[in-house]
């Protein structure tokens, strides 16, 4: 392929993906690139007394404080303004609207590039949130269990619940101490597909060489599912792998954890 023919090319995918539509205050411009809604990407160029701004509907920084995400401070708000300084822009506080001051018309097209850059990397926002949240959950986790049974138990990380299964070490190992009755446990902190399958090959390896001495359980982070397929759950489910849901009910999931290795009374 040559450079004029991969350009043709390149300049009709983007240029086919953008629409302009003559609106009251303006243009409405909507581009190729999606949410993860799946509705495209848009804002809007309007006439003012020096040229021209470029600004969003604000739909989108609403939908980031509605969701608890602190647009205003911490490592999100100074992640924001970096995006958004980029591009000459900032962001409304009352109107959550991300616009930028006048410009000619001669910047038009290249202001109007920088703004969509600008609006497609602020949707890494709600990603970089979703890994906190993540990240969080283990620790989480760890001081429910800590707190619930530490006075029962010692707690171990990344270690596998038993010698013969070296091969699969745990997120979590509850062993009970020695005066206290009941069973070592190996939790795995399911808040993915991976983390779930872990858990049950485990379980399914031990059922195969006879061994019932210890409990698996996957601790599943949160009741929608979001991060793990719902086939995959069904399947650990119907192979009854326990799986307590921790996000809402983390006190009755860390109860249902030491039910299960008898530490504590049914």
């Amino acid at each position: 392929m040559i450079t004029d023919d991969l350009s043709e090319k390149l300049c009709k995918a983007f240029c086919s993906g953008i629409s302009v539509n003559p609106v009251a205050s303006g243009y409405a411009i909507s581009s190729v690139f999606e949410d993860d809604s799946g509705d495209r990407i848009s804002f809007y160029l309007s006439p003012s007394l020096d040229g021209y701004r470029i600004e969003d509907d604000g739909s989108y920084l609403a939908h980031l404080v509605a969701k608890d995400v602190p647009i205003n401070e911490g490592t999100r708000g100074q992640l924001l303004d970096a995006i958004l300084s980029k591009a000459n822009a900032y962001w409304d506080k009352e109107t959550y609207e991300i616009k930028t001051s006048s410009f000619p018309e001669s910047d038009v097209a290249q202001r109007v590039i920088e703004f969509l850059s600008s609006m497609i990397r602020v949707r890494d926002l709600e990603l970089l949130t979703r890994e906190v949240v993540r990240s969080t959950f283990r620790e989480d986790a760890v001081a429910a269990l800590s707190s619930r049974l530490g006075n029962l138990a010692t707690l171990e990380e990344n270690e596998p619940v038993n010698r013969q299964f070296s091969e699969y070490p745990a997120d979590l190992v509850i062993r009970p101490r020695a005066t206290v009755p009941g069973m070592p446990a190996a939790i795995y902190f399911a808040n993915s597909n991976d983390k779930l399958n872990e858990a049950l090959l485990l379980q399914m390896e031990a059922q195969a060489k006879r061994v019932s001495d210890f409990k698996v359980i996957a601790l599943i982070e949160e009741p929608d599912l979001k991060l793990i397929s719902r086939k995959k759950f069904q399947r650990a489910q119907n192979r009854a792998l326990s799986m307590p849901i921790f996000r809402g009910d983390e006190e009755a999931a860390v109860d249902m954890i030491g039910r299960s290795m008898g530490l504590l009374a049914a």
